[in-house]
């Protein structure tokens, strides 16, 4: 029996957008508590961390539905996911929230490399804005209906029907979320991953050997978005919560929530664990940023 190893043991960041249920905790957390405890009992170094996913637009959206500000709400649902982990006895060796200032600096840190590296791609493109809000609509802001399969509720990233990955201009008679008006186009920059130049890289390491591993939904999801081509991906929004782009031409615009909160796995080990992770070399990146392709949101 293995002993004196070190694991570092997660489950999905859970978004401080409402409540747990027992889903929540039977599909990614028990799991992984078990796991846990049973390596700390086989005598081995164990970290099970996690931590609360508080930005992107589902957090915003809550936010105007309750009448109350973002502040009021990641607090509010943070606790209360918190204090249920808790009271079901999952035992975290540190549960953080990417409200913090070390993952607000260690998100900054990623994107301040690849720019510096000349890694990203700053792209200008014709994006939804809302005409009555005045202000950029972010893809979950927008709902249309779908054009690969005609659900008529989807959003403006993902048909929740057929499970298409779509952008916002995609979608057929699109209506902004906060005013209910008909979206107009507008040009943004924005900083963009250009993941196809990894492509060969991420079909290998995400791929290979994990047909058994993966539930078979999930292997098949990932394997036909690469099968059809990986394109470059925008890491920013044109948004006024979330972590702030650390660039001169950043003003007004955040890191997208698909950069930051993988990267909440990192600062939250960070935080419970007093240590430094550095990660070397643009491989360890790239295994981070893949989670923009392979991870699943819990809420």
């Amino acid at each position: 029996m293995e002993s004196k190893q070190r694991y570092t043991i997660t489950s999905a960041l859970p978004y401080t957008n409402g409540p747990l249920h027992i889903g929540h905790l039977a599909g990614a957390y028990i799991p992984a508590d078990i796991f846990a405890r049973f390596k700390r009992l086989t005598d081995n170094d164990v970290a099970y961390i996690c931590g609360s996913d508080e930005h992107g637009v589902a957090i915003s959206i809550k936010a105007k539905s309750e009448g109350k500000t973002i502040k009021e709400v990641i607090d509010k649902y943070h606790n209360l996911i918190k204090n249920s982990f808790n009271s079901f006895g999952i035992s975290f060796d540190n549960y953080s929230r990417t409200s913090l200032k070390i993952h607000h600096d260690t998100a900054s840190s990623f994107f301040k490399e690849l720019e510096s590296k000349n890694l990203l791609e700053l792209k200008t493109s014709e994006q939804l804005y809302d005409p009555v809000e005045n202000q950029f609509l972010a893809d979950r802001f927008v709902e249309g209906t779908c054009p690969k399969c005609g659900h008529q509720e989807a959003y403006g990233d993902q048909c929740e029907n057929c499970g298409s990955s779509l952008s916002p201009t995609d979608l057929i008679n699109p209506k902004s979320k906060l005013s209910g008006a008909s979206p107009i186009l507008k040009s943004t920059k924005h900083w963009y991953l250009p993941l196809g130049d990894y492509e060969n890289f991420l079909r290998e390491w995400i791929l290979k050997g994990k047909e058994n591993k993966w539930k078979p939904n999930v292997y098949g999801q990932v394997k036909s978005w690469i099968d059809l081509g990986l394109e470059s991906r925008a890491i920013t929004r044109d948004l006024d919560w979330g972590i702030p782009v650390p660039h001169k031409d950043g003003e007004g615009k955040v890191l997208y929530v698909w950069f930051d909160a993988p990267i909440g796995y990192i600062s939250s080990t960070k935080s419970g664990q007093k240590i430094t992770i550095k990660i070397g070399n643009l491989t360890g990146k790239i295994k981070i940023l893949s989670l923009f392709i392979s991870s699943e949101k819990t809420i």
